[in-house]
């Protein structure tokens, strides 16, 4: 009898027979002209209405609460699908990212040039001035990127800021991942990406188009 569920059945049975009962007096007083018997009966029955109208309540607020539980669980459950989403790709294609970086910087004449260009995009990005030497490098780059042998691909300075987040994405909790590039960019084109990771699509594939040309 400790089933809430039991329980609650078992109160609706019990209004459910005392309504019957209190119908079935006031259809007979009412027959019998006891006006008196009549009203106490109605009485009677608006009180037993009002337990069940209370009854209904306790129902809808338990069914609320009930409800809002199972929205936050389906809300849970879809952040942690997105954040293994998350990890999974930064997985796959971080060190793909990196590879291209290297290549990039080693087109780009070394570290210290690249240096100068990741520092002047950072000024940029915050709309303050550039010193002339990083100004030059990052011409160098868009130089680069703009080559008749490189210009089908596409990559501009956006692209490669969304390829230095995803090489520069924290890389503790992933696992070394032993496929090719090829497969790699096979998977990229057929998978499908939270809205927040398709941003990064574009970017990548350009990537893979550059590490193959310029490994070759």
């Amino acid at each position: 009898m400790n089933d809430p569920s039991q329980m609650l059945k078992v109160r609706i049975k019990a209004l459910k027979d005392e309504t019957s009962n209190l119908m079935e007096e006031i259809v007979r007083y009412v027959s019998d002209g006891n006006t008196n018997e009549c009203l106490r009966s109605l009485g009677i029955l608006e009180n037993t209405l009002k337990k069940t109208y209370e009854l209904v309540d306790s129902l809808y607020d338990r069914i609320d609460v009930l409800e809002r539980k199972v929205n936050e669980l389906n809300q849970e459950v879809n952040r942690l699908k997105d954040q293994i989403k998350y990890t999974k790709f930064f997985s796959d294609y971080h060190d793909w990212a990196k590879t291209f970086m290297q290549l990039l910087i080693e087109k780009l004449g070394g570290i210290d040039h690249w240096n100068k260009v990741e520092t002047g995009l950072n000024y940029i990005d915050r709309n303050e001035p550039i010193k002339a030497k990083e100004s030059e490098c990052l011409n160098q780059l868009k130089n680069l990127l703009n080559k008749d042998e490189n210009k089908d691909i596409g990559l501009d300075f956006t692209d490669i800021k969304f390829i230095l987040e995803v090489r520069d994405t924290s890389n503790v909790m992933f696992h070394k991942n032993k496929q090719t590039s090829r497969d790699a960019e096979m998977k990229l084109n057929v998978e499908t990406l939270p809205d927040d990771l398709k941003v990064y699509k574009p970017p990548l594939k350009k990537a893979f188009k550059a590490i193959n040309r310029w490994r070759s």
